[in-house]
């Protein structure tokens, strides 16, 4: 423990010699420093924190209770006892209105002073105490109002205390409508799901393993992996989010589903061709044996596409991949990849594929390939997603300093919900392919990162049941700097 230091302050010299003896004898480990006016207490009193003052009220220049104004500036928190002499009670009064712990007559009961500065003493030790537990409660509290995992308290009535703001943000609960509430209301399907999340009797790392649980919060569904810790006034519980990993691992476990699909199928027809062409007892004429060839090259370009995809969406994910900077007239391109979707629409009468708008040359700047492979995608999926047939349409037009590209089709639509989803990763508006429409899901993305690589953008306007329209913008390449005519 920390030594006690006590200032006496007297103009008796006799008194400032006796006193701080006695002290000594009196109490164990004590200091004691004096002073013999009350200028001279200040210079002290602004130096050291001490645990108790005792002054006289009678001094030349400044006296007790002017020294006791001070001290309430300086030190509001030091308890002093102020020496009054016999029988000047408006005085004592005058002290104890002023703010002093105690008043102590002359002569002094030298029990009465112990006594009263000892418990002077123990309340200034305990006032500290106190404020040291403040200061530590505001620095726990400042700690959980930055961290990034919500944090609540809900105490044993079931009633929500603590609320951080990461809790806020996460859940989209501000605090003033869950404070001072039941849990069970104020934190949807917390009657249900609060009786589940694991609770450690103590604190500590590994006493108890969070559990990652569902919470339907304004329509939005929240996987928060939360735990608790009891304690004798009710369960402080902490949570993360991980609806995004949550979402990423279902996107996982739908790539490898949809990828096993999509290689399963061409791999197995490639197998099933070349194990016919293998077989010993099986004559074949050459149309059969080029028909099987035929079969094996267009699934094996298939498997290249599917493999191009996921090394290109890598590429873009990782930043690694280049595009070169160049003129490329999207009229010129929009035609070829028209006219090259249209010899692969043999077998579909119920498809027409037409080009609209301009036909002038309309210059941009970027990558031709990409640019051309951006088209491709968006003209293949209108056809895709166009089981039942229909008109799919690429227009061009020009837009202030701008192109926009446009590829609509008649098929199954987008669902509302959906649209903020159809550019991420392995999105399919088909997922169980229950009309015949395959895929990777990359495509769409592939086209966002590459126009965006592009500074343009894409977007979609769509109808489910009635088809969809995917718009590119992209900037006009800027017009070359006119010659000077030489005179």
């Amino acid at each position: 423990m920390n030594e006690t230091r006590i200032l006496i302050v007297d103009d008796d010299e006799a008194l400032l010699e006796a006193l701080p003896e006695a002290l000594r004898l009196r109490m164990n480990g004590i200091a004691v420093d004096t002073a013999a006016t009350a200028f001279d207490a200040l210079e002290r009193i602004r130096d050291v924190d001490y645990d108790a003052i005792v002054s006289d009220i009678k001094m030349p220049g400044m006296d007790g209770l002017e020294l006791l104004t001070e001290i309430k500036q300086l030190r509001p928190g030091t308890p002093t006892l102020l020496i009054t002499g016999h029988g000047e009670h408006d005085l004592a009064v005058r002290a104890l209105r002023g703010g002093a712990y105690d008043f102590v007559q002359k002569p002094i009961d030298r029990e009465y002073f112990f006594a009263s500065l000892e418990r002077a003493i123990r309340m200034r030790r305990l006032d500290r105490r106190v404020e040291e537990q403040r200061v530590e409660l505001e620095q726990h509290a400042r700690v959980l109002q930055h961290v990034d995992r919500g944090v609540f308290l809900v105490d044993d009535a079931g009633v929500v205390r603590y609320w951080n703001p990461a809790a806020a943000a996460i859940t989209g609960l501000d605090a003033e409508s869950v404070l001072g509430s039941a849990a069970d209301g104020a934190i949807p399907g917390w009657a249900t799901i609060g009786p589940t999340v694991p609770v450690a009797t103590e604190p500590g790392p590994g006493s108890v393993d969070a559990r990652t649980l569902p919470f339907e919060i304004d329509g939005r569904e929240l996987w928060l992996s939360i735990s608790g810790v009891k304690f004798e006034d009710g369960v402080v519980y902490a949570f993360r989010n991980l609806t995004e990993e949550r979402a990423l691992e279902e996107l996982k476990s739908d790539f490898i589903a949809t990828v096993s699909h999509e290689l399963r199928t061409p791999l197995a027809a490639i197998y099933g061709c070349a194990r016919t062409l293998l077989r010993p007892d099986l004559r074949l004429g050459d149309e059969d044996a080029s028909r099987l060839l035929e079969v094996i090259a267009q699934e094996s370009e298939r498997l290249t596409r599917i493999v191009a995809d996921i090394l290109l969406a890598n590429q873009l994910d990782a930043g690694r991949l280049r595009l070169t900077d160049q003129e490329v007239d999207m009229a010129g391109v929009a035609r070829d990849v028209v006219d090259e979707m249209r010899a692969t629409l043999d077998g579909r009468q119920d498809i027409t594929l037409e080009m609209v708008g301009s036909v002038e040359r309309l210059l941009v700047t970027g990558d031709e390939d990409r640019l051309r492979q951006v088209l491709l995608n968006l003209v293949d999926n209108a056809v895709k997603y166009s089981p039942d047939g229909g008109r799919v349409q690429v227009e061009l037009a020009r837009r202030d300093n701008g192109l926009r590209i446009s590829v609509s089709d008649e098929g199954l639509g987008i669902p509302h919900g959906e649209l903020q989803r159809i550019f991420g990763k392995f999105y399919r508006v088909d997922p169980q392919q229950t009309r015949g429409v395959g895929g990777t899901g990359l495509g769409l993305y592939i086209c966002r990162e590459l126009v965006r690589r592009m500074e343009g953008r894409v977007w979609v306007t769509s109808r489910e049941g009635q088809g969809s329209t995917f718009i590119v913008d992209l900037p006009l390449a800027p017009a070359p700097a006119r010659q000077p005519q030489p005179a």
